[in-house]
């Protein structure tokens, strides 16, 4: 409890750009893009559970469509994933989201793997900040009128003196996303509170450096509600994950997300042309009913 508490001290003290109030997300299609941290989903599901609990006469449709090792900047190391594909870029796959998914506001959050683990290089940087670019060129011509941008999670290491940090390159990443004004483009910083949280804690987000864990993932909600002028959650994660709610909320999520990426189509391992959405709505709304005679019971 102690250490959850004094992990939302620090989230209370970060800035970030002013975001809208949260409420202003009811009863539209917010589509999450990222990496495997974005695909692993729990932020995702304790900003669901936070806002339907705390608003519960109004209806939030979320929707996490990361991908596991994507990039924004098309680069990938020799050798991933053993040698055997490629890091997946997010542009094979964007037009189809955005025509399918057709979202009205669009939360993403890039940058992990494009410095690929290397060095800050001009290059690479370049294709980081291209592939942002072209994101938001390529949302805004589908329609989409909010972007959200949220700066790259640390990479969780310890560095010695001398030694090489990535965690330095997604601090850069992050400082040039801080910078954007671009008419749409909401951008919360992410990387700065979470960098002072692990300062100050022994433990680890990460225990491979790059994917938070529960209480990383917690964070990282916490960041983005504060952005959103929210209070924070009271709750400490332990109460919050054994919430009938959020079992809920998380069964209705994982379902969703399942369904839509193979709706969607994907290329990674393989390629995964799109396939029939089948009865994923329908079955998503029988748990959401469930969710709301939960929170509107009283």
């Amino acid at each position: 409890m102690t250490r959850i508490l004094s992990l939302l001290v620090l989230v209370i003290g970060a800035t970030s750009m002013p975001a809208q109030d949260p409420q202003s997300l009811a009863g539209r299609r917010v589509v999450f893009l990222g990496d495997s941290i974005t695909q692993a989903g729990g932020y995702i599901g304790y900003l669901t559970h936070h806002l339907e609990t705390n608003y519960p006469k109004l209806d939030f449709d979320f929707l996490g469509l990361g991908l596991a090792s994507e990039t924004l900047s098309g680069l990938s190391e020799d050798g991933h994933a053993g040698g055997k594909f490629p890091r997946p870029c997010l542009f094979e796959r964007l037009d189809r989201v955005l025509e399918k998914a057709k979202p009205e506001v669009v939360v993403a959050c890039y940058g992990m793997n494009d410095g690929i683990y290397l060095p800050l290089g001009k290059e690479r940087f370049g294709k980081f900040q291209s592939g942002v670019e072209k994101l938001i060129k390529q949302s805004q011509a589908a329609g989409v009128k909010r972007i959200v941008l949220v700066t790259p999670p640390i990479y969780d290491f310890a560095a010695k003196p001398g030694e090489f940090n990535y965690d330095s390159v997604l601090a850069e990443y992050a400082k040039w996303e801080r910078s954007l004004k671009v008419p749409g483009v909401e951008v919360i910083d992410l990387h700065t509170p979470m960098r002072a949280a692990r300062d100050a804690r022994k433990e680890p987000f990460s225990k491979d450096k790059v994917h938070p864990g529960d209480d990383g993932q917690f964070f990282i909600a916490g960041v983005i509600l504060k952005a959103f002028g929210e209070s924070l959650p009271a709750e400490s994660l332990k109460a919050v994950r054994e919430a009938p709610i959020f079992k809920l909320v998380e069964e209705k999520r994982r379902l969703r997300s399942a369904a839509w990426m193979k709706h969607i189509g994907y290329t990674r391992e393989a390629t995964f042309p799109p396939q029939p959405l089948g009865s994923a709505e329908n079955d998503a709304a029988k748990i959401q009913a469930r969710i709301d005679a939960l929170r509107r019971a009283k």
